[in-house]
Order: structure tokens, then sequence, then C-alpha cells
């Protein structure tokens, strides 16, 4: 199988490079900004989702395409990047199935897409586990942009020159391969800055009893590999990627626990806007991908950050 990866420099594509390049696939990087150092049998493709001209060029002779590019750090900070946000994953992914409907007209034969979405799309939820069979309600831009690029891709499969599945990915953690860890936004490696006396207090809105879901890195690359083989021609299956529930409080107490001491802390009201628990229900992941997160661990993932923060400020 040859598959282009499209986001393959960031966070969970350096992961998913990896991932495949073990099992033995034929991998393509498509490189936007970034430049990396991939292992000889990695194949370059530059390439811009906003350009639709090369894309073309980039699906030639692929099979599958694992699309994981999107700007997921911003949100709200100006008009101006969530507009920029909402192209690069609404335009962008309209470009790539375009493109990849071209190749599969030319070749004779659909094309397997597997795209990373986001448990945004459900909002604020329900209070209990999310079923992917539950409304979405995206309550933020990114969410909204993400829900369009799944209902694009479903319309495009149901044309029947490209089978998908979309991974409603819920909060990504861990050290990639290459030593990379989540965005320094996110709660995880906020925590560990601030035990370790290099960011700020940490804020928390109401008690810290807000549920979160996290899963390792490594294991989200894991389900894409396993959808990469699980597509069908004509349909679009969508899949929930979660695999520890913990709450802030708790995400606190192991961050305080491997450090020795407890995390500084600045508590808020609570935010009405907040959800209470955005939490994972994978029963049909599972069955349907034969997947089973083995290094998600919530233990594991803080140690991964404590080290990398460490190696990152003894070289400061």
């Amino acid at each position: 199988m040859r598959v282009l990866i499209t986001g393959a420099s960031g966070y969970l594509g350096q992961t998913v490079v990896h991932r495949l390049v073990a099992e033995g696939v034929a991998v393509t990087a498509l490189e936007h900004r970034t430049r990396r150092r991939w292992p000889s049998t990695v194949h370059v493709r530059a390439g811009d989702l906003l350009r639709p001209a090369g894309l073309t060029e980039a699906v030639r002779d692929v099979d599958a395409v694992c699309h994981l590019a999107a700007d997921t750090t911003v949100r709200q900070t100006s008009e101006h990047a969530a507009e920029l946000q909402r192209q690069i994953i609404t335009g962008g992914t309209g470009h790539l199935l375009a493109a990849m409907e071209t190749e599969a007209e030319r070749r004779g034969a659909p094309l397997a897409l597997v795209n990373l979405s986001s448990s945004a799309v459900y909002g604020r939820g329900f209070g209990r586990p999310l079923r992917t069979t539950d409304a979405a309600g995206p309550r933020s831009s990114y969410g909204a942009a993400k829900l369009a690029a799944e209902e694009a891709i479903g319309a495009t499969a149901a044309g029947g020159r490209i089978g998908a599945i979309s991974l409603r990915l819920f909060n990504a953690a861990g050290r990639t391969p290459y030593g990379s860890t989540p965005s320094p936004v996110t709660l995880i490696p906020r925590a560990v800055a601030a035990v370790g006396g290099r960011g700020p207090v940490l804020t928390v809105n109401g008690d810290g009893s807000a549920l979160r879901d996290f899963v390792h890195v490594r294991d989200v690359a894991a389900a894409v590999a396993a959808a990469l083989v699980r597509t069908a021609p004509g349909t679009h299956r969508v899949h929930n990627v979660g695999a520890t529930p913990a709450s802030v409080a708790e995400v606190l107490d192991e961050v305080g626990r491997a450090a020795g001491r407890a995390v500084p802390v600045r508590h808020r009201p609570a935010d009405e806007t907040d959800s209470p628990c955005l939490v994972a229900d994978t029963a049909d992941t599972r069955a349907a991908l034969g997947w089973d997160p083995l290094t998600s661990g919530l233990p594991r993932i803080v140690a991964e950050q404590f080290e990398t923060f460490h190696h990152e400020h003894n070289r400061s």
C-alpha cells in the first residue's frame, strides 16, 4: 500500500509516519512549511492544502491518504486566525477530496481516506461517554469546521470514488518516537511547566471535577493504521478515539505525585460553557478496528511529559 500523509511533520503525523514505516508501508510525507529528517524509505512531496493545483500531483499513484493536517492550536485568538483555521480544515479538505476523486478516476479504482476529526464536533456533550450516534453540536469554529469536513467526506464517499473513516480524536498526549510532546497550551504540559517553575500558576475553572479523555499519541497512530485497511469504497464511517478518562483534579494529582509537590493552582468560578464530561465511548472503535489502546495510562503519559520537560530545560 502506498500512503500519502498530510500534516506529516506535526505531532501526530510524525508518529503515524513512524508506525506505518515500521509496518512496511510505502509512505509519502506531504510537507508544507516544516521540514523533517525522515527515514530513508519515506518519500517527500511539498504541498499546500490551500493550493489545489499541487495536490493532484501529490496524490498521484497513492492508494490511500491519512489526512492529519489542521492547525489545532488556534481557537478564537482573533477573527483572522479562526478564519484561516477554517480555511485549512474545510477548504483544504475539499481540495484534497477533489484531487483524490481525480486520481481515482484516472486509475479506475477508489482510494482510501483516514481523516483525523475531533471530539470538538460534540460541543458540550451530554454528561456521559459520547457515542458517534450522538447529535453533533460544535460550540467553536474549530469544531464546526471539523464537522463540515466530515460532511464533505461523506458526500464524496457516497459517489464511490473513495472509502473513508473519520477518527474523532479526544486529547492526544504522550511523546512521539521523535521526542515531540503535545502543544504546550494543553492541560498536561501546562501542569508540568507550572510545577516545574517554568510556567504560570495553573488556572482551573470550578473544582476540577470536569472529566476529559486522554489517549497516547502512539495509540492514536495505531488506530489510524488499523483504519487504513478497513475502509470500504462508497462508505464513510466515524469512530471515537479516546482511552483514559480523568478529571482535571486527577491529572493534577498525578502530576504532583510525579513531581513530589503539588501543582500551583488558582481556582476561578466554573465556566458554564465548559463541558463537565467529554469522554469517548469507544466500544464500536475497538470492535470495528480491532483496536486496543495499550500505552494510554495516565502515569505513563505524565512521566513522558516530565522527561521531555527536563531534557528541554537541561539544554537551556
